[in-house]
């Protein structure tokens, strides 16, 4: 059963390339290496699933919705960028039919200060060239007000290390 239910998750995530935002929220944005430290990244992200919960500022549940619509602008790079900060993630191992798999989670909470509809998702890293979006997360969008916060999910899946 565990197996099946892996499998359903693994067949779900696809990454697509769709939506349009009028705002957004900005995932998890630590710094990336230079090209001085270059990481050779072994390993193939298998697919990344959102989940995005939102409360309003009494702690209410608002609005909960998941995707996997999701589009990687860069793998080696967002490779780079887990291996570089890992203490970020829970990672966990498993092995479905002779393959090992890590499924990594993070989470990311914003406070929105304006009101304003958000459709998309991301994961960022801070650059020397400004910000660049390595994960976009396309969903139907939903409203926010003033003091609303948004908690986004992230599982990432990719082969294990050899």
């Amino acid at each position: 059963m565990r197996l099946l239910f892996l499998a359903l998750i693994i067949g779900s995530l696809s990454v697509l390339s769709t939506g349009s935002s009028f705002a957004q929220t900005v995932g998890p944005q630590p710094q990336i290496a230079g090209p001085q430290q270059q990481i050779v990244a072994s390993q193939q992200i298998v697919g990344v699933y959102t989940q995005i919960e939102v409360q309003d500022s009494s702690g209410n549940l608002v609005s909960y919705f998941e995707t996997s619509h999701t589009t990687i602008t860069d793998p080696t790079r967002f490779n780079q960028l887990i291996d570089q900060n890992m203490d970020l993630f829970k990672s966990t191992i498993i092995n479905v039919e002779g393959q090992n798999l890590e499924i990594l989670k993070v989470n990311d909470t914003f406070v929105h200060h304006s009101p304003t509809i958000v459709s998309q998702n991301f994961i960022s890293v801070n650059t020397s060239h400004g910000t660049e979006v390595l994960v976009t997360a396309d969903h139907d969008g939903y409203p926010v007000i003033p003091g609303d916060k948004v908690t986004t999910y992230w599982t990432i899946i990719r082969t294990a290390a050899s």
